[in-house]
């Protein structure tokens, strides 16, 4: 008896020692060697014949080891499990490269549920790999912080970098906390050498992100197999959409002599959570009919790009002051003197309400002219447009 009950212990111990090796069954390769002059890629097959989990990496000579699989859970199937291998693999969880020519180890390695792991070893060989360094160089935010908040300073952010080759990249901007993902280029292929991308704050469906700390993620690959992606903090020092409300308007007096003046009287308010940038000329300045807010001292008081705000006023058939609104005034009821940046620009802040006066010097040879008001968001839009149109009889 004691001989017998030791032959059936010895065989329950070899086939607990065979447990694991007997999940595992049929580990090939679709071919030993990878060589990129002809194939872009080997197929790794294993089967399980029982429930496991799997992990599958690649040694190199030196006993670096590039991991494939880590740990995943696949349960026992007739079909082989197959992992398509294209050359390259993680570096770290930022980064996936080519590996280097030469002659590998792929390891797949087995563990069924409450028994002790096992693992196959086949050689492959990588041969003809692209050399070409890939990376993303010289990326770069400016400005950082920046402020979408429509003041035409610093109002959107470019990124700019260099690739070695024609490459798709992707940037996405992470919201703190939620970690809600804001994609801002999807996919978009760019060529080698420098590039430049610009972001104005605002999601690809609406609104502006709220002033704060982001995190934007850069990905770029290269279609062979080698992925970069770089992270870092992009700040929103402040931002949002400004909003005017034009609450009343005059225009007067209706009737005036051949060179006498009419005047304009406007009472805004920012409604908004932003201050509104504006400039000149202040409220209270005269123009003639000829003249234009471009033209007056030396280009002082030109269109300075999108963002800033004025009151305007215009007249039906104005063809010769070649542009819409010829006449503009400043949000600001103060000075130039004790404005934000005396004589440069002012800003309305949120609730703030202003009353802003105007007036021109009719020179033209007509007897009825109808003038209008409006408010103009320079090299944005028109919030309010052909407003008030009021008739002017010039005797």
């Amino acid at each position: 008896m004691k001989r017998c009950f030791g032959l059936v212990f010895g065989c329950l111990l070899l086939l607990a020692g065979c447990g694991a090796d007997a999940a595992l069954a049929d580990v090939t390769l679709s071919s030993p060697t990878l060589d990129f002059a002809t194939a872009r890629a080997t197929t790794l097959a294993y089967q399980l014949n029982a429930p496991a989990t799997v992990s599958v990496w690649l040694e190199d000579a030196a006993g670096t080891r590039y991991v494939l699989r880590d740990a995943v859970e696949r349960a026992a199937s007739s079909d082989p499990y197959q992992l398509t291998f294209d050359g390259s693999a993680a570096i770290d969880a930022d980064t996936r490269r080519l590996l280097p020519d030469g002659v590998y180890t792929v390891v797949v390695q087995v563990t069924p549920p409450g028994g002790a792991g096992t693992e196959q070893r086949r050689a492959l060989t990588i041969a003809n790999s692209p050399t070409t360094a890939f990376d993303v160089y010289d990326l770069k935010l400016t400005p950082n912080p920046f402020s979408p908040d429509e003041d035409a300073i610093d109002d959107e952010v470019k990124f700019s970098y260099r690739l070695p080759i024609t490459s798709t990249i992707s940037i996405e901007i992470i919201e703190p906390g939620r970690g809600t993902r804001y994609p801002f280029i999807t996919r978009a292929e760019r060529g080698p050498g420098e590039q430049r991308e610009q972001w104005s704050g605002r999601p690809v469906v609406g609104g502006v992100l709220p002033a704060g700390d982001y995190q934007y993620v850069f990905t770029a690959e290269d279609g062979r197999g080698n992925r970069v992606v770089k992270r870092d903090t992009i700040t929103l020092a402040s931002s949002g959409i400004g909003q005017l409300r034009l609450v009343a308007a005059e225009i007067g007096p209706e009737k005036i002599e051949r060179g006498g003046l009419i005047t304009v009287t406007f009472t805004v308010e920012n409604i908004g959570t932003i201050p509104l940038r504006t400039h000149g000329p202040p409220s209270g300045f005269t123009y003639t009919s000829r003249q234009t807010y471009a033209t007056l001292e030396d280009g002082k008081y030109a269109n300075k790009g999108g963002g800033l705000w004025r009151v305007g006023l215009d007249w039906e058939g104005n063809g010769g002051a070649g542009s819409r609104y010829p006449f503009r005034w400043a949000l600001s009821p103060r000075p130039p003197a004790e404005w934000q940046r005396p004589f440069e620009f002012d800003v309305l802040r949120p609730g703030e309400i202003a009353t802003v006066v105007g007036r021109v010097q009719v020179l033209e040879i007509e007897d009825r002219m109808t003038f209008y008001v409006g408010i103009a968001h320079e090299g944005v839009d028109y919030p309010y447009d052909r407003y008030d149109p009021t008739l002017i009889r010039v005797n």
